[in-house]
């Protein structure tokens, strides 16, 4: 057992996770995809590209949260999703921008099939690592993003709302 603060995966809170994703229109999950990968490069020193992996994450995040549910089985934690349907979720939600609006909305939610990986994530970062950072707290940038990203959410959904 690793009783130092480095997690195995990206520590964050679902609801930090959810918060984010929506107001960054998306862009937070490549983030979290970054992350999650960094840390599995430096937790097994396999000579992998977090960045390319994150470019192409409707390939590679599969191969992801199949990693994760693996991990948090080595560690007696219960994983308690499905890999590839998580995968075919997120892909098909972020598909979605595509539709005519306002339906096209419905890509924001592709953060949902994000969210029990986190959790098993956290539940095994918690095991794996006791004493790290759970980045539950929302950081000056987080909020500066918030604040931004929050309101060209709202003023894209009264503009993609409002009749023409």
């Amino acid at each position: 057992m690793n009783e130092n603060s480095q997690p195995i995966f990206f520590p964050v809170s679902r609801f930090k996770l959810i918060v984010m994703s929506l107001v960054t229109f998306g862009f937070y999950e490549f983030f979290w995809f970054y992350k999650n990968w960094q840390l599995l490069k430096t937790a097994t020193g396999r000579d992998i590209s977090p960045f390319w992996r994150t470019v192409f994450s409707g390939i590679f995040g599969y191969f992801l949260f199949k990693k994760i549910k693996l991990c948090a089985k080595s560690y007696c934690v219960s994983p308690k999703f499905s890999p590839f349907l998580l995968t075919i979720v997120w892909i098909g939600l972020n598909m979605c921008f595509r539709v005519p609006n306002p339906y096209g909305l419905v890509s924001n939610l592709s953060v949902i099939a994000l969210l029990p990986v986190q959790e098993r994530v956290n539940k095994l970062n918690c095991v794996a690592a006791r004493n790290h950072n759970p980045n539950s707290r929302f950081s000056a940038g987080n909020i500066l993003t918030i604040a931004v990203g929050g309101s060209l959410t709202v003023l894209a959904i009264v503009g993609i709302l409002m009749p023409a």
